[in-house]
């Protein structure tokens, strides 16, 4: 856990700190935003870590796991040397197939984690 934290600390300072285009500044927020939500809300349901089967729960797992998806879509769009050793993200060159469709995957993981989260949020009652 505290391994993914770190993860996700890198590639979000690596995200906000490259002059990044908007889907890149929109994951970044949305990835630390949604860390101390999901901390917050398992804090608030320690049953959902022993397996509860609660509607709050399988929201909860799911929104983890699309913030994970996102993180992943964040890497994979960034990735390379510079970026894996903690620098700027290395974004593929603008214009390129690779930059488009790795800027429509990153959407997409927003688009999802979004919904998640707001599926949660409907569970919770907020």
């Amino acid at each position: 856990m505290k391994q993914l934290s770190l993860i996700a600390g890198l590639i979000a300072a690596a995200l906000i700190l490259s002059g990044c285009p908007t889907v890149q500044s929109d994951a970044y927020k949305t990835v630390v935003a949604a860390k101390a939500f999901l901390d917050d809300q398992k804090t608030k349901h320690p049953e959902c870590a022993t397996g509860a089967t609660s509607q709050t729960c399988t929201y909860l797992k799911q929104a983890t796991s699309a913030k994970d998806a996102l993180i992943d879509a964040g890497e994979a769009y960034c990735g390379g040397p510079q970026f894996e050793s903690g620098g700027a993200c290395q974004a593929p060159a603008k214009g390129t197939p690779a930059a488009q469709q790795g800027a429509a995957k990153l959407q997409a993981a927003l688009n999802n984690y979004k919904v998640t989260e707001k599926d949660l949020k409907g569970a919770l009652g907020q």
